[in-house]
């Protein structure tokens, strides 16, 4: 039979294992409450992370909305832009002339240029640069002399009255409300510099698509086109004969005939438009008087030498005086000796004083600058007329500023004299007016 003893330590070997069962336990507390610690801050950690993915959810949202809204505002600015996008067709009318037979057809004549330019340059960009889109406007400016142009169309005989070539301006106007027929004034260079500063916008510009450039004949467009003879954006319309400074820019730049509104040539007249003519025969009064290096000697103005109004009235007129045979007879101008004296060493430019603008532009090597007025311009005349009108007497243009037959009643230069045998011995014995 077991004792006390045995008891005993079978009674310390359940307490022992009490112990290890309570420690067990309280490990396991102590884990649990680790566990529940940890699942607690990690769902705290998710749910700061949910509301962070929430609010960029969210910030994502109003971006995607606002670049939507964005898009939406580019498309409108884009259409709106679209709508501006126009083509340029600048021409310096001065020496770019339209053809004879539209200037002829008047109003109907300014509509169907106005037309055909539009038409011509439309189809040129359509099968040369499809790029430019087809909603583009065609800008159509062209810059000149008005006064002076139509008088040149009449000196050129296309023309019976230079108020007739307003009719065609007026067509051309009011073809479309983007094409002006525009008068530059009538400085020598006042059309090219419109044309220059429009050019200048036109390529400076993105909505400007493509710039049509008709300038021809002007050497002058050789600076402001020769920067651009790589461009795509220019193209140069085709005229009378491209001058010698352009020639080389277009063999570079791509052109574009348009021989059914501009003219291949430049408008002539015979003689030179708007020109005046020498004296007429001195007054009685007046015998030594015979020819202009006469009447430099002369203390008195040539005022004295002038015929009776009703001759002066007519001249200021317009209209020439002939002879018996059908002649031209030339009017006296009124100035002092000593004015024909000093004009003749100031080698002024006889066309930009007289008339408003040379003929020769930048290649002219007289005397420009301000006009000249007053007794000043009347001698300059005089000095003009020295020189003979290649029509001579057959001339019929009202404003021709050379001479026509010598003044000499008694010349002795022979071969010497600028003015032909033909041209000597006039009758000078007034009949009848022309014009």
């Amino acid at each position: 039979m077991a004792g006390v003893v045995e008891y005993e330590a079978r009674w310390a070997k359940v307490l022992a294992f009490e112990d290890e069962k309570t420690a067990l336990v309280q490990d396991l507390i102590s884990r649990v409450k680790s566990l529940e610690a940890n699942v607690a801050e990690s769902q705290r950690l998710l749910a700061r992370e949910r509301d962070i993915s929430d609010m960029y959810q969210r910030k994502v949202e109003e971006k995607e909305m606002q670049i939507k809204e964005k898009d939406g505002d580019m498309r409108k600015i884009q259409q709106i832009l679209a709508q501006m996008d126009y083509v340029l067709v600048l021409i310096d009318g001065d020496c770019m002339g339209f053809t004879d037979d539209l200037v002829k057809a008047g109003e109907d004549g300014g509509r169907q240029a106005a037309r055909q330019l539009i038409i011509s340059t439309t189809e040129y960009l359509c099968n040369k640069y499809p790029e430019v889109p087809v909603s583009a406007k065609i800008v159509i400016r062209v810059y000149a002399n008005l006064k002076g142009l139509a008088k040149v169309y009449r000196d050129a005989q296309v023309l019976s009255s230079a108020v007739d070539f307003g009719s065609f301006v007026n067509g051309f106007n009011k073809e479309n409300a983007i094409c002006d027929f525009i008068n530059a004034g009538d400085g020598k260079e006042c059309a090219d510099e419109k044309i220059k500063a429009n050019f200048q916008m036109g390529i400076a510009n993105a909505q400007c698509r493509h710039v049509f450039f008709g300038g021809s004949a002007d050497n002058g467009y050789a600076r402001l086109l020769g920067p651009y003879r790589d461009s795509k954006k220019i193209t140069l319309l085709e005229g009378p004969p491209f001058a010698k400074e352009l020639v080389g820019l277009a063999a570079k730049l791509p052109t574009l005939p348009c021989s059914q509104v501009i003219r291949d040539t430049k408008l002539t007249s015979a003689p030179p438009a708007t020109i005046l003519t020498p004296p007429g025969t001195p007054a009685k009064d007046n015998p030594r008087v015979t020819n202009y290096a006469a009447a430099a000697s002369l203390s008195t103005p040539l005022s004295a030498l002038l015929i009776p109004n009703e001759a002066a009235s007519a001249s200021a007129q317009g209209r020439i005086a002939l002879n018996a045979a059908g002649q031209r007879i030339d009017m006296p101008i009124a100035c002092s000796a000593a004015s024909i004296k000093a004009m003749k060493s100031k080698k002024y430019c006889n066309e930009h004083h007289i008339l408003g603008k040379c003929s020769y532009k930048k290649a002219c090597k007289f005397n420009h600058g301000t006009r000249v007025t007053g007794e000043n311009l009347e001698a300059l005349r005089a000095v003009a007329r020295l020189s003979a009108c290649p029509s001579g007497l057959a001339c019929r243009a009202v404003k021709c500023i050379l001479g026509h037959r010598c003044l000499e009643s008694n010349c002795r230069r022979g071969s010497n004299c600028l003015f032909g045998p033909q041209l000597h011995g006039i009758d000078s014995v007034i009949v009848k007016w022309e014009g």
